[in-house]
């Protein structure tokens, strides 16, 4: 292990306690105001004037600048499976500060989902290609990922209850992979001086793409009585756009071979089995917190 691993590693460690808690945070603040319409701004008006939210919003600046240096310090394939981490910490947090009880299936889904992401990750082992990406290179696969966007925020408004949760944070996911993609090639550029950074496109692109991602991240978190679930599709979802981004803007490559594809397939597979599991028991427990809620008000 080399010796910026041991920066890297503790790094992203941190960092993926400090996303944990900025989404009990966020959660706990956005499901105390009123609803919204997505993607409008009047949320953040609302959740700003709320502490706990400004704590979120702190927590989550840190482990960012965390993850920064942990990716600076050590490959994706150790940082990223570290990170993920940061739903574990989501349901720890919970259970600490909130005095909500550990439930076991909860656990099960997201060590399953986070299994799957790591081994992927350690098998896939992308390695790095150029960081020069041109707004016209970009444009393709930009307009699909917005189309996908779209068809997120359709289904949600025609989806009721805990549900809905689920097409905003898979929109959340699009949207911070697009944004550490962007970040990806705005910190490999040449420039000179602080002046120079304000010549590339990357960064007002960033500037759009990054709030209106946080913006959704609230919306999922507004709709889900269980925050876990919206929690587990970010974090497992962020990832898998960013490679697939890294492949098709970078040149990045991954492990080839029979073996390597197919272990890459099957632990997508238990990825996608450790989510529905999450989302399939958030389901049950909203449903008995709204039962309950319920029975106390009659």
């Amino acid at each position: 292990m080399s010796s910026t691993w041991l920066v890297g590693a503790p790094a992203a460690l941190v960092a993926a306690a400090f996303f944990g808690a900025a989404g009990v945070l966020q959660h706990q603040a956005a499901r105390s105001v009123p609803e919204r319409v997505p993607l409008r701004v009047g949320l953040l008006v609302q959740l700003v004037r709320i502490p706990g939210f400004r704590y979120g919003v702190i927590c989550a600046a840190l482990g960012f600048g965390l993850q920064i240096l942990a990716l600076h310090a050590a490959p994706l394939p150790v940082v990223q499976p570290i990170l993920v981490t940061g739903v574990l910490f989501y349901l720890l947090w919970g259970t600490l500060f909130l005095d909500r009880p550990v439930d076991p299936k909860l656990v099960l889904g997201a060590l399953l989902a986070l299994a799957g992401l790591s081994g992927f990750l350690v098998v896939a082992s992308p390695t790095a290609g150029t960081s020069n990406i041109s707004g016209v290179a970009v444009l393709p696969l930009s307009i699909a990922l917005a189309g996908v966007v779209v068809i997120c925020l359709a289904v949600a408004a025609r989806t009721h209850s805990e549900n809905r949760s689920i097409p905003f944070a898979i929109a959340t996911a699009v949207f911070y992979g697009v944004t550490a993609g962007l970040v990806r090639s705005l910190v490999t550029q040449p420039y000179d001086g602080v002046g120079g950074l304000f010549t590339h496109w990357q960064l007002y692109a960033i500037a759009v793409v990054g709030p209106l991602g946080f913006l959704l991240n609230q919306n999922a978190f507004q709709e889900g009585v269980v925050g876990s679930v919206a929690v587990g599709i970010i974090t497992v979802g962020d990832p898998m756009v960013s490679i697939g981004l890294g492949v098709a803007w970078f040149g990045d490559r991954l492990t080839e071979g029979p073996a390597a594809v197919t272990g890459q397939v099957l632990l997508l597979i238990l990825m996608t089995g450790g989510i529905v599991i999450l989302t399939h028991r958030a389901n049950l427990m909203a449903l008995a917190i709204r039962e309950s809620s319920d029975r106390e008000t009659t």
